[in-house]
């Protein structure tokens, strides 16, 4: 039996296949709604390597996450996207428009992993917001927003991934 080096790899376990699944099924659709169903195969192909790469490289446990919930989430970010563009649109129209950018701490209680690194990702992609920086121990963000009125998106944010991942809500509203 050979002994387990320092740093190796825990095998596949259930938790893990379920996430490689998910991820599949995931990325299979993202390749059929950008390309359509012309070259499926390639589509599936590359949505097997991808999801097969993640679960083999990702480090830690994979928290499980609800695929029916996930509509939602998108949705929620389209909607934000949307509502963000549109004032940042409108500001840059109106440059009378006030813009009081500044940087806040913002404290994360998400575990580490898919959660935590899914809301530093997408609080840079919705419009007004950017994660600016993130502690050593990765439990507070520095996010930077043209509004202080755009925490509110952080905030709200925060309690999506907690729902996509079935995650106790945050205990204090504190930022």
């Amino acid at each position: 039996m050979a002994a387990k080096k320092v740093g190796e790899r825990p095998a596949i376990d259930r938790q893990r296949l379920v996430w490689m699944g998910q991820a599949l099924v995931v990325l299979a659709l993202i390749w059929v709604a950008l390309n359509g169903l012309d070259g499926w195969w390639l589509g599936l192909l590359a949505a097997s390597a991808g999801a097969v790469a993640g679960a083999m490289l990702a480090s830690g446990q994979p928290h499980p996450w609800r695929p029916h919930r996930l509509a939602g989430f998108a949705l929620f970010f389209l909607v934000e996207s949307f509502k963000g563009g549109m004032d940042v649109a409108w500001r840059a129209l109106k440059p009378d428009l006030p813009i009081q950018p500044e940087f806040r701490r913002y404290r994360l209680d998400l575990p580490g992993g898919q959660p935590r690194t899914l809301m530093v990702s997408v609080i840079s992609l919705l419009p007004g917001t950017l994660s600016a920086d993130l502690s050593d121990d990765g439990r507070e963000l520095v996010v930077h927003l043209l509004m202080p009125e755009a925490m509110d998106s952080v905030s709200r944010l925060d309690r999506r991934i907690r729902h996509l991942f079935s995650l106790e809500p945050r205990e204090s509203a504190d930022e």
